[in-house]
């Protein structure tokens, strides 16, 4: 069985303890002889429940509209996210910002926008879990 173990480091923070600790979890809870460690730039980028429930409002919205859930995608970027125009081969491409860029904040307010859109200018009575203003906040 494979173990994902994932900590946030700081800078001006004793590193050398939290590693030796997750270290020795990993082999106490595993069964592997090896392990990989990698380090990378905390971006903040969107939580897993934020992209759950995009994928839930994308699912309710096809179903709704009849639209393909890759066309409700593109739009809502289109929509409600920065629009770049540029240059390739002398030929303007339109590039939509992915939303696996967007920090946890960024995702919460396209999330709203979401939202609002859908009730307001289509109507649709989302089906939205109890926490959902917690997940866009």
């Amino acid at each position: 069985m494979s173990e994902t173990l994932t900590r946030i480091l700081k800078r001006d923070k004793p590193k050398a303890d939290i590693v030796e600790s997750m270290t020795r979890t990993f082999f106490k809870n595993t069964s592997g002889d090896e392990a990989v460690i990698s380090i990378k730039a905390n971006k903040m980028t969107r939580t897993g429940h934020q992209n759950n429930l995009y994928w839930s409002l994308i699912q309710q919205i096809m179903l709704e509209t009849a639209n393909s859930k890759s066309a409700i995608h593109d739009y809502c970027r289109k929509e409600f996210l920065e629009i770049r125009i540029e240059e390739v081969v002398n030929s303007p491409v339109v590039v939509l910002k992915s939303t696996t860029e967007l920090n946890t904040k960024e995702m919460g307010v396209y999330l709203d926008k979401i939202i609002a859109w859908v009730g307001n200018d289509l109507g649709i009575k989302l089906n939205l879990p109890d926490n959902w203003r917690k997940l866009v906040d």
